[in-house]
């Protein structure tokens, strides 16, 4: 199938799952193109031919682009990302311009005036999500990726003192939204921009923090106050990474796809997270069993061939395409337009590694 794939247009966060979709679409055996959301045009669209559009995250992306696919039989998926933290952003005309909508937040699917809205929870792509062999400067006792959300500091600084005694590594930026405990600043590392060596510390820590974000403090687009049930992108990251998690309990959708006490451990509060810590650093053989069953878990359930297996299926389901109808195979070329590469109408396009 021809996919013309649009990304967020940010670097960061947005730019590393990216990644992760236009690799798999590649493995899946589609002709694909990734563009930024500036360089989709009405030109490219009749140049490319997409059966198609792909578009994820969206709120740069041109509606009237999105509506002129549309007008020619084009099959327009939307792919939110940002759910409920951007809702604001994205109802009325940008997810009523799509034949399908996809959000990471169960919570967001009646919130849309769209008959076509499903839940699509996260994943891994175990061609980055994967376990390997850390130097010893990735290692800790205790690791969490992110940024320094006023709810997570909460929980850190509260359990300040035991921490500090510990091996910690807190990556990400922790003075935006905040102050960090002081006893804790030491352990901030710089912002990574490479998402494989996000992984080393993934793979490096004996127990990963993974604390939810507050789904409206601090505000972002947001104003109904629409709550969040569905597990962050990290649950699913650390889990191929076959990493053991210790994660907040504040998301219960989490527990239908990972068990509890088998392939991830929950904590209610800052005291119940400071006496899991220690009672798992004191069970290496433990924390392995829990890893290798999330690994599993993941890698057999929870990829982005299985997410975008379960959008293709939905596109199945809308009428064929124009482009699907009188589609007829180029002659063998090799081109290059804008970093992409065409053999026989197939694009690829290797992103850099650039990302937060």
């Amino acid at each position: 199938m021809r996919v013309l794939f649009v990304d967020s247009g940010a670097m960061g966060f947005h730019y590393r799952y990216a990644y992760d979709i236009f690799v798999t679409l590649k493995k899946m055996k589609h002709h694909v193109r990734q563009i930024g959301p500036r360089k989709l045009s009405s030109g490219l669209i009749k140049e490319f031919r997409p059966e198609v559009l792909l578009v994820v995250h969206g709120n740069r992306t041109p509606l009237e682009q999105v509506h002129y696919a549309r007008s020619l039989g084009v099959k327009t998926v939307l792919w939110l990302v940002e759910d409920p933290y951007e809702i604001d952003l994205h109802r009325g005309p940008m997810v009523e311009a799509y034949d399908l909508v996809f959000t990471n937040e169960r919570q967001a699917v009646t919130e849309y005036n769209h008959p076509r809205v499903f839940y699509l929870p996260w994943c891994c792509n175990p061609e980055v999500h994967r376990r390997l062999k850390t130097a010893e400067e990735y290692r800790s006792d205790l690791c969490f990726v992110g940024m320094g959300f006023p709810n997570r500091l909460k929980v850190l600084n509260a359990i300040a003192p035991f921490l500090k005694k510990l091996n910690v590594k807190l990556i990400g930026v922790w003075d935006r939204w905040g102050e960090l405990h002081p006893d804790l600043r030491k352990f901030v590392q710089p912002v990574i921009h490479d998402f494989h060596e996000v992984q080393k510390y993934f793979n490096g820590a004996k127990i990963n923090l993974n604390i939810h974000r507050d789904p409206v403090n601090p505000p972002s687009g947001n104003s109904r106050g629409v709550g969040a049930t569905s597990p962050n992108d990290r649950a699913f990251a650390l889990a191929g990474c076959g990493a053991f998690q210790i994660v907040d309990a504040t998301r219960p959708d989490l527990f239908k796809y990972f068990t509890e006490g088998k392939e991830i451990v929950s904590f209610s509060n800052p005291d119940d997270l400071a006496d899991k810590i220690k009672y798992y650093l004191g069970k290496t053989k433990l924390r392995r069993q829990i890893g290798d069953a999330a690994h599993q878990r993941a890698y057999r359930e929870h990829t982005y061939h299985h997410r975008l297996q379960r959008i293709f299926a939905e596109v199945a389901k809308l009428p064929t395409s124009y482009w699907a109808r009188v589609s007829v195979r180029r002659p063998v070329a090799f081109s290059f337009h804008d970093g992409y590469l065409q053999q026989e109408g197939i694009w690829t396009f290797e992103p850099p590694r650039s990302i937060k």
